[in-house]
């Protein structure tokens, strides 16, 4: 009888523990990179250091999700983890999930940089009307593209990119303060004509 009532703690103790730890979501399957060629980060933002590069059709294993909309994975078939956005992954190996929509150099000349800042090193150089994948735009301010002619990854001013094939090219210069206007000139009095003698 004494024995039963160590025996019955003992049994409940590892149940307790299951159903106090705290849940862990997990992903079945695996998942396939979407774009023809996307960075895999170090964390979960745009403008953190690339790993290496992933490619189209690539399979991976989703081990965390973040509620900003990124995916900690490990490659299936290459020893790597990193982060990715979530929306670049499908889960069906056709690959029918987001298609990104190309963007279009504006600027005759527009070089792109291997970091988001204007003095980083030049990757290439774009010319107008080239076609470029859009990957993100960081809290820098600067888009992250590919560039569909040569797949080369980098950064641009995002002001340089348009949703649809411009017209005419847009200037690249820096804009000039608007010349001031010169101060009006004074008007001088008209000068009174002198008085007229009263007849004596």
């Amino acid at each position: 009888m004494n024995l039963g009532k160590f025996l019955i703690p003992l049994l409940l103790i590892p149940l307790l523990l299951l159903t106090a730890a705290p849940a862990v979501r997990a992903y079945s399957g695996h998942y396939y990179v979407i774009p023809s060629s996307i960075s895999l980060r170090e964390c979960a933002a745009n403008d953190c250091a690339p790993l290496l590069t992933v490619y189209q059709g690539e399979k991976v294993e989703i081990l965390e999700r973040t509620g900003t909309g990124w995916s900690k994975v490990r490659l299936v078939e290459r020893s790597a983890m990193g982060w990715i956005r979530s929306n670049l992954l499908s889960y069906s190996p056709d690959l029918k999930g987001v298609v990104t929509p190309p963007y279009y150099v504006n600027t005759n000349r527009l070089p792109l940089r291997d970091k988001p800042k204007p003095n980083a090193n030049v990757v290439t150089t774009l010319s107008f009307r080239d076609a470029v994948e859009m990957l993100g735009v960081g809290a820098s301010g600067w888009a992250q593209i590919r560039d569909l002619r040569s797949s080369a990854v980098g950064y641009v001013d995002p002001r340089y990119l348009s949703s649809t094939p411009p017209g005419s090219p847009k200037s690249s210069s820096r804009r000039r303060s608007p010349a001031r206007k010169a101060a009006p000139k004074k008007e001088k009095a008209p000068e009174e004509a002198p008085a007229t003698p009263a007849p004596m």
